[in-house]
């Protein structure tokens, strides 16, 4: 007990120092004015609604060929035939997002407006999924469904992607926008390990067992690679279909959930200081980089006149300390 207490004590003095110096270095290496700040706060938001819509996303082109494989009878090549709603309402919504921001800056709302459709999409994928008979939905209004989905997370990765880059420094860009792109990835790719675990933890969990009709090669099979449940007896398929239905519930439920979490985080990114005008910005950004094209490594950080008429140079690009190249000043 006595070194217990001493380890404790030792462990509050080390972690009150940690904290002091946190908050020194929050204080020294932070950004010094409210802009920088929100700039900061918006470039942060965007990479963590950009995971949490790629986990659902990547999931999603996953999951829904297998529900049309299996549900509703298609081969692999209807299946991905019937992907294409989703990822041509994606494609569009991207589109729609840089043009509702070519006049005038709305990336923000128009991440709210995709993440609101994410969440209208999936929401009604499991209300409806709940209510029908057997689980599964009809074939059109899923792909009605996935869709809308597919329109909202276009806006969603388009709003993101401009947010990045016009609060990013110039010297600093392609950092954030590989960030961005990293973030979706990643997030992706947490969202398929959840839904193959949940599915397969409650397969084992449910049909495991010796009162199962499903054998233990058989249980190994369908772990190893899902169509295997096409081979299976009629009974038996049966039995793990309609396991599959309510671990596809599950997981549609843990999705809506994520995308509720990213429509709050998303509301977070309105700046009433923020630049009005993306194409402004990104013209700045390519006049610097001229700039530093035209006359060395050096020359561009003494200064170059932006579209705006102002000098833009070292000020506002140089890696004063290890958070305040990553943002705008």
């Amino acid at each position: 007990m006595g070194e217990l207490i001493a380890g404790r004590a030792v462990q509050g003095i080390g972690g009150s120092g940690l904290y002091s110096l946190a908050q020194v270095c929050l204080l020294e290496q932070g950004p010094s004015r409210p802009e920088a700040v929100g700039a900061l706060v918006g470039i942060t938001l965007s990479i963590s609604v950009t995971l949490l819509s790629g986990f659902v996303y990547i999931a999603l082109v996953i999951k829904i060929p297998e529900q049309l494989q299996l549900i509703h009878g298609d081969n692999a090549l209807w299946a991905g035939v019937h992907l294409l709603p989703m990822l041509g309402a994606c494609a569009f919504g991207s589109f729609l997002g840089g043009a509702l921001s070519k006049q005038s800056n709305l990336t923000s709302q128009t991440l709210v407006a995709g993440n609101v459709l994410q969440v209208a999409g999936l929401a009604a994928i499991l209300g409806l999924s709940h209510r029908s008979d057997d689980g599964a939905l009809g074939l059109h209004l899923l792909l009605g469904l996935t869709a809308l989905y597919g329109l909202g997370v276009g806006l969603t990765f388009a709003a993101c992607t401009m947010i990045a880059a016009i609060e990013a420094c110039e010297g600093d860009l392609a950092a954030a926008q590989g960030a961005v792109a990293q973030a979706r990835v990643f997030g992706g790719a947490l969202g398929l390990a959840t839904c193959t675990i949940l599915f397969s933890e409650r397969l084992q969990r449910e049909l495991g067992s010796n009162g199962s009709l499903l054998g233990r090669e058989e249980l190994a099979q369908v772990l190893r690679n899902l169509m295997a449940v096409l081979n299976l007896p009629d009974g038996v398929r049966h039995e793990v279909l309609t396991v599959y239905l309510n671990a596809f519930e599950q997981q549609i439920m843990i999705m809506t959930v994520v995308a509720v979490v990213a429509l709050v985080l998303s509301l977070g990114t309105y700046r009433r200081s923020g630049p009005r005008q993306v194409i402004g910005v990104m013209v700045r950004h390519q006049e610097l980089a001229a700039a530093r094209t035209r006359g060395g490594d050096d020359s561009w950080r003494r200064g170059v006149k932006g579209s705006d008429g102002r000098m833009r140079g070292e000020a506002e690009t140089s890696p004063l300390s290890s958070i305040r190249p990553f943002i705008r000043q």
